[in-house]
Parts: structure tokens; sequence; C-alpha cells
């Protein structure tokens, strides 16, 4: 028989728990508290760049797949195959498996914000596969048969099957809330940062350096759309869940039990993404200010970065850079360093409902 209540008229933690997670069942969509400000604040960053999978022409793209030289339009449409998986993955799994842990309004709001977005992510993958190609229907089934794009998936695809059957088995009552519960809870959150920080942005760094030649700019502005999303928004909410986390009291005792599993995770994410490199064959065809020796540093970067938030030691083994070692995605993921005039491209550089309003209660005096 289900525990579990839609609206709880007898909820009393609204100012005391101290955790996202695993509170009592939700009641009123509280803001009138903000327990959690800055993740209130991330998921009004989010609304403010929202924007459309259609906004940007790519039908110029389809000459240009047939134009353009081999090994860029090979390394175009393996990096927008792992791209468009990665998001579809994200789109279905961020809100509908964690919604039945979440206490917090405030994450409840931003992760579905989120998850709307990566809708829009993996929309605009198909987009510009349905409007590049005669027929976007072959190329539909060539993205399948990359297994090596889909091999990049596996580390974080395992742990989120098993936090989604954690999920359904706590949403009918057939698991507790206990530690066991919130560890699952933990891996998830360290899943998608994984994700999101190391194997995302070394697909970002392979389009851009497509982007740097001028070549398949439609799909580039759109690219550089959802790179400005995952690491301004994304990213930043992994951290501030762990962060938030780390301070209480099972936060402090999953970051225990699970980091074993947790520098696992890291170490084959990262390991993953070096792999991708070799498939690339970036080292004896490279391009334009990209090589497979800045890749891998890159990769290093981002996975310094993972372990920084988490605060581990990387892998002894491992040397991270101490400075970006390809210059060009300082420019690439902060999108007004690379705007052109609208007369020259599809400008992508605006957010949404940032007007806010400071004149209320307030009279001006007009003298006419």
């Amino acid at each position: 028989m289900l525990e579990k209540s839609i609206f709880n008229v007898g909820k009393s933690d609204y100012r005391g728990h101290p955790s996202l997670f695993l509170g009592q069942e939700p009641g009123l969509f509280d803001t009138v508290n903000r327990n959690f400000p800055k993740v209130w604040e991330n998921y009004k960053n989010m609304k403010s760049l929202d924007w459309d999978e259609l906004e940007f022409d790519f039908r110029t793209c389809n000459l240009e797949f047939k134009a353009r030289p081999p090994a860029i339009t090979r390394r175009m449409i393996s990096t927008l195959a792992w791209q468009w998986e990665g998001d579809s993955v994200a789109s279905r799994t961020v809100l509908p498996i964690m919604a039945p842990f979440i206490s917090a309004p405030e994450l409840q709001a931003a992760w579905g914000r989120i998850t709307d977005n990566e809708v829009l992510h993996a929309a605009t993958y198909s987009e510009i596969v349905r409007f590049s190609f005669d027929n976007p229907h072959e190329v539909l089934a060539e993205v399948l048969k990359i297994k090596e794009s889909l091999s990049r998936l596996k580390t974080v695809s395992d742990v989120m099957a098993k936090v989604y059957r954690v999920s359904h088995e706590y949403a009918l009552s057939m698991r507790e809330n206990n530690q066991d519960t919130y560890n699952h809870i933990y891996l998830f959150v360290v899943a998608l940062l994984c994700l999101e920080r190391i194997q995302f942005m070394g697909s970002f760094a392979i389009t851009f350096a497509i982007g740097e030649i001028g070549a398949f700019m439609p799909i580039v502005k759109a690219v550089q759309k959802i790179a400005q999303d995952e690491f301004e928004v994304h990213v930043d909410l992994n951290r501030i869940i762990l962060a938030n986390e780390h301070k209480t009291e099972r936060g402090r005792i999953a970051r225990k039990e699970t980091l074993p599993q947790v520098r696992a995770m890291v170490r084959e994410c990262l390991n993953a993404e070096q792999t991708w490199v070799d498939y690339q064959d970036l080292d004896h065809d490279p391009l334009v200010g990209l090589n497979g020796r800045l890749l891998r540093e890159w990769n290093l970067l981002s996975a310094g970065d993972v372990y920084d938030t988490l605060e581990m030691l990387p892998d002894s083994d491992l040397v991270i850079p101490k400075k970006n070692p390809i210059g060009f995605m300082a420019n690439w993921l902060d999108i007004s360093k690379t705007q052109a005039a609208v007369q020259e491209q599809q400008n992508g550089q605006y957010k949404v409902n940032i007007m806010t309003r400071d004149d209320e209660d307030k009279a001006y005096i007009a003298d006419f």
C-alpha cells in the first residue's frame, strides 16, 4: 500500500530541513522561506537563458556536409552523435528520476527547468540532422551505429540506471528513507557533474575547433548556446547541490562511504574521453588549433575541476594542467566574446526576463 501523498497537509519542516533531499513529503511550493537561495538563483539564470531549437538556420549546412573535407565532416557528425545521445539521456532522467527524493521546491524548479533545457538541447541536435542532410533518416541510423560514442556513456548510464530503480522503489514505499537511499542520490549528482563538466566539454572542444575555421557556423553557434547552458547553469547547480549536501550529516557520510565509487567514476569518465581522442585520430590528423595532446590536456583540466569540486586529490598518475591548453575555448564558452554583427550571422547573445523593477512605491514628479 502506498504511503506517499501528493500534498502533505501536515508538513512541518518548511524552515528546518538542511538537505535538499529526503525531507517530509511535499506540501506547499514555498518561496517564502527561501532556504536555498543559490539554487533559486540558478533556476532564474536558466530561465533567463531560454531560447528555441529553430533560432538557427541549419539548411546552409547541407551543402557544407557535401563540400567540406571528410576529416571535418566525419568529426562533426561523430561529435553531434555523442552530444545528441548524451542530451537525450539527460532529457529523460534528471527530474523524472529525482522527483521522489526532492524536498526543496527550489531544486524542483531548478531541475525542472534544466530537464526542459536538456529537451531543448536534444531537439536542437535532432533539428540539425533534419535540416543538414538530404536523407536525415539515414544519418540517424548512422548515428546509432557509432558504438564508440555510446560507450562513452556507460559509466554514467550505469549509475543512472541504478538510481532509476531506487527512485521507483522509494516512490512506491518499497524502500526506506535511509543512508543507502541517500548514497544513491549522491552518486547521481556526481554522475551528472562528470557528464556535464568532463564529457560534454571534450566534445565541445572539437565543435569549436571546427568553428574556428568558419565551418558549419549555424551548428557551431547553436552548440555554443548549449555549452553556455551546460557550463554556466547545469555544472553550477551540481556544485551548489554538492556544497550544500557536504554540510549535512548524511552528505558527510555519503562522501565517505561512496568515495571508492566516486573516485572510480571520475577516472572512468576521464578515460572514456581520452579514448574518444584516439577514435577521433587527432594525433595523426589534427584540426586547426586542436590536436590529440591538447584535447587530452583539456580533458585533464576538466577532470581537475571535478576533483576540486569534490575536494579530492587527483589520482597520483594524473598531471592536471595549471592553465587552459586550448585558448579558443575561453572565447567560445563566453558567448559575448565571439559575437559577430547580426548582419554577419545569427545572434545568440541575449537573456530573457532579466529586467527587474526597482520603482515600486516611488513617485516621480514630471515638470511639463
